[in-house]
């Protein structure tokens, strides 16, 4: 037989052996894969997503939220303007009790016919009542809480305390559906009597702590429901207290106090709401599927 007439041989013998296929690459570390360990493949970052839930910020939404920042701010600056008018120059406090008993007697009365008031006006001349009176027997107490401590160390004293009311102070925005937090207030509130008990009569420690009561603990309830009614009256309202303020420094200071403040609340309401939207497009929030994943408890 010759060689054309020979037949194919099909055997498996003669076929040309293939590779095997290497498995996919899978993102799993616990499974043993024919891979180096530095290997990275074309899919790696291909569910890479960046920025997915970063809030893009408006200038003037950000402008008139810093009113609540500089709101407090000046309700603390116009409060030390108010201690050192009385005790640099002996201005009479029963004068800023009369003047805060009458604003906060117009603010509560606003808030009665507007809000959704469910306290009745006789127990809210109680708790007024009760406020007072304490006031009036610890205010002996009060005035000679300090006396072995020197000045130095009660201004630094009431400067800490302010820093970290203003630190701790609710600056949210709406109406509140919960207790109102108390560290702020207290901390205020403490101040306050620390810088009482340097005074020289008793009329004057009770008159500055009604003062102080009224600021700290009866106006921040007060700003906070006007902003949620009106937000115009509580750019009205934000205006007189800066205003207030600045007349208050410019009294205590001269003109490069009142400079200064007015320079802050500038900064405070127009160029640090620019500083943060500038800054935002270095904004780089990377999420992926190796992220972490967060649990979520439910209640039975």
């Amino acid at each position: 037989m010759s060689s054309v007439d020979r037949p194919h041989d099909e055997s498996p013998l003669f076929a040309t052996p293939e590779r095997p296929r290497k498995r996919p690459w899978r993102k799993l570390l616990w499974v043993h894969q024919p891979y180096p360990d530095n290997y990275v493949d074309v899919s790696f970052l291909s569910q890479l997503k960046r920025n997915m839930h970063v809030q893009q910020y408006s200038f003037w939404a950000l402008s008139s939220d810093s009113t609540v920042i500089i709101s407090h701010v000046s309700t603390v600056a116009l409060f030390v303007c108010v201690f050192v008018v009385i005790y640099n120059f002996d201005w009479n406090p029963a004068w800023f009790a009369f003047s805060g008993s009458g604003f906060t007697l117009i603010g509560y009365f606003v808030w009665d016919y507007l809000g959704n008031n469910t306290t009745s006006r006789t127990a809210t001349s109680k708790s007024a009542l009760l406020i007072v009176s304490t006031l009036l027997g610890l205010s002996p107490v009060l005035k000679s809480l300090t006396q072995s401590t020197s000045s130095d160390s009660i201004w630094a004293i009431s400067v800490w305390l302010f820093l970290l009311n203003i630190f701790f102070h609710d600056y949210s925005v709406g109406p509140r559906k919960t207790v109102p937090p108390t560290l702020s207030t207290n901390l205020a509130i403490a101040a306050a009597i620390v810088l009482a008990s340097r005074l020289s009569t008793t009329l004057s420690v009770f008159s500055f702590l009604l003062f102080s009561i009224e600021l700290f603990g009866l106006f921040p309830i007060f700003s906070r429901w006007l902003r949620s009614y009106s937000f115009i009256g509580h750019l009205i309202l934000t205006a007189f207290l800066i205003i207030t303020t600045e007349i208050g420094m410019l009294r205590i200071g001269g003109l490069w106090a009142s400079g200064i403040w007015f320079a802050a609340m500038l900064s405070a309401a127009f160029i640090a709401p620019g500083w943060l939207i500038a800054l935002q497009k270095y904004k780089n929030e990377i999420q992926g599927p190796w992220d972490p994943a967060k649990p979520v408890l439910r209640n039975r």
